[in-house]
């Protein structure tokens, strides 16, 4: 099964009150971060005819990056879930995620994320890489194997910043 690990498009800097509550969950992405998201989106969408299942993280610049995907792909089940924000533990996640997918299979899972926990989820499914940097609205592509509770990192897309 694949796993397309993404990462929100550019979003507005952090603003003074930066450490109230709230405040980082709120940021909205800019018209830069909705160009590349829309890219990354056809992309996915010429990789793939569907995704059974999304997770997308509730912070506001996420959300904004998964409409994009779901205007570009049909996706069976969409879930939001607090456990995949920039501080959340991506082992946790993972174990749990290759555990459902045990029980419940999907041939195409979509998460969109934060740094660094996107970095973290992909280096703990593929132990045999370094944690790798992803660039706003970028996606790892893994081949997902639950019951060996392990991936294979395959492809990354990047945007070329040319021009």
């Amino acid at each position: 099964m694949k796993l397309y690990v993404m990462r929100h498009g550019e979003a507005e800097p952090p603003r003074a009150g930066y450490g109230i509550p709230g405040a980082d969950a709120a940021r909205v992405l800019t018209s830069a971060g909705h160009a590349e998201a829309e890219k990354a989106a056809q992309w996915i969408s010429a990789q793939q005819q569907k995704i059974d299942l999304a997770i997308v993280s509730p912070y506001i610049r996420a959300q904004q990056t998964f409409q994009h995907v779901s205007h570009q792909i049909p996706i069976e089940v969409i879930e939001e879930s607090s456990e995949i924000t920039p501080e959340s533990d991506a082992e946790m996640f993972a174990g749990a995620l290759l555990a459902r997918l045990q029980i419940e299979p999907a041939e195409s899972v979509l998460v969109v994320s934060h740094m660094p926990f996107v970095c973290y989820l992909v280096s703990y499914l593929d132990t045999g890489i370094q944690p790798p940097l992803f660039p706003t609205s970028g996606i790892a592509v893994l081949d997902l194997e639950p019951l060996a509770m392990s991936g294979k990192l395959k492809t990354f897309y990047r945007e070329s910043h040319e021009g």
